[in-house]
């Protein structure tokens, strides 16, 4: 099995990295629809997402996500994977567990002036009613994804650069 983990802060780029791979042929995780999917089966509105994930690490660690989404992850067929969203060592530790398998970890960084700009053109629901940009980074940052970036085996810049730029990195990873 080929498995590999994107994370990165908010906005960076995980998803479009992630669709990248899609087209080559990896299954897609996102984290951040298994969230949503799960907050809506509870009704609970996004503008309360930052909390509810928050209570979640509160009951059950700080992998709690990654507990809610390996079900997700154990459906697909494929041989080839892509979680995206990924926040911190435990959830990465969790997945390897539970899949029994190493995951290659790929770490997205943009600026946070590019990421507020993206923030504003994208306007989710979570980005108009949630955190606020600086509070959603500290959060993001709290739960680990600072030292999940540090420690990932690569680093993609997507600071404005062309799609090209950033499908030519990736197909350099993938043939590592």
């Amino acid at each position: 099995m080929k498995l590999y983990g994107v994370t990165g802060m908010p906005l960076a780029g995980k998803t479009t990295v992630a669709g990248l791979m899609q087209e080559k042929g990896f299954e897609v995780v996102d984290m951040g629809d298994v969230v949503r999917k799960e907050m809506k089966k509870r009704d609970i509105p996004a503008e309360k997402t930052g909390e509810w994930v928050n209570q979640q690490r509160e009951e059950k660690g700080m992998d709690a996500i990654a507990q809610i989404t390996a079900p997700y992850v154990e459906e697909k067929i494929s041989d080839e994977i892509v979680i995206t969203g990924m926040r911190g060592l435990n959830e990465r530790k969790r997945f390897e567990e539970e899949l029994d398998e190493q995951m290659q970890m790929i770490a997205v960084w943009a600026s946070p002036e590019t990421r507020q700009k993206r923030r504003e053109e994208r306007m989710r629901d979570e980005d108009r009613e949630g955190d606020g940009f600086k509070e959603r980074d500290q959060r993001e940052l709290d739960n680990g994804v600072g030292r999940l970036m540090a420690l990932s085996q690569h680093m993609l810049i997507n600071d404005g650069q062309d799609i090209g730029k950033l499908e030519e990195k990736i197909d350099e990873i993938l043939e590592a």
